[in-house]
């Protein structure tokens, strides 16, 4: 069972012309819960021989979530690595450390 425990931020960006026609992104901020979920070891190996470094698995609701591609939790601003969906009600966020926030 999952604990809908973890506040999460969706961070994504809307695209809106301004007065000259130009698109302009607009930063959205969405703070869900989420249940946190251990990467197994076969994951973390299987993408380290790829070149992709996940540190964390997040589980949200499907209905919440919106392709916000980067998250912050804990302080800590994460990229979206891939998205895996459970099932009709829930999504697997897979997620690495942004490389400016390492020194957070």
């Amino acid at each position: 069972m999952i604990d809908w425990s973890e506040d999460v931020m969706l961070i994504g960006k809307v695209y809106e012309p301004d007065q000259y026609g130009n698109q302009i992104a607009t930063e959205t901020k969405t703070t869900v819960q989420a249940g946190k979920k251990e990467l197994t070891m076969s994951e973390f190996y299987a993408a380290a021989q790829a070149g992709i470094r996940p540190e964390v698995e997040l589980i949200v609701h499907a209905f919440e979530y919106d392709g916000q591609q980067t998250v912050k939790w804990n302080g800590i601003t994460y990229s979206l690595i891939r998205t895996y969906q459970r099932n009709a009600d829930e999504v697997e966020l897979y997620l690495e450390r942004k490389v400016s926030d390492i020194g957070d």
